[in-house]
């Protein structure tokens, strides 16, 4: 039951993102201002501080055109803000499926656009996710304590 609220929850997150994209097309389309306009990335790294040259762990670009100005890289960050979110719930499975290993990873989100560097979207996990063989496990930092490790996503 849980699992269906959460798809149904994410298909309404998903739908709402798609409108919200196509509009932005057709505003962006009429717009009068013909600026620079490139795409709009998220991605997850494993630190709030990356190396200039470190790609991220996992990445998306959900085919948003944006300004490349203060604008576009707030609508950039916000999307990539509400994807995160979304993803909190099935986040740890989907990253050890795709991680295989992992130690005490707090993964942070960040956004590009156009040909700019990545920013830091100012969300970080609050707890650390441990994989093994590409399964969530307990991290020894949260066994003490009592955490699950299931709660830790960006």
């Amino acid at each position: 039951m849980s699992c269906t609220k959460d798809f149904f929850r994410l298909s309404i997150i998903l739908f709402g993102l798609t409108f919200i994209k196509a509009e932005d097309h057709i505003v962006s389309s009429t717009s009068v201002n013909d600026g620079l306009k490139g795409n709009c990335s998220c991605g997850g790294f494993p630190t709030s501080t990356p190396d200039v040259n470190s790609e991220p762990l996992l990445s998306q670009s959900p085919g948003l055109v944006v300004n490349c100005d203060d604008e576009g890289a707030t609508t950039c960050k916000n999307l990539c803000l509400a994807l995160a979110t979304a993803t909190k719930a099935k986040g740890p499975e989907i990253l050890c499926a795709r991680l295989k290993d992992a130690k005490e990873l707090k993964l942070s989100a960040f956004y590009k656009l156009c040909s700019k560097p990545w920013s830091y979207a100012d969300m970080t996990a609050d707890e650390p996710l441990c994989c093994e063989d590409s399964k969530v496990a307990i991290c020894p930092s949260t066994e003490s304590s009592g955490t699950n490790a299931k709660a830790a996503a960006v």
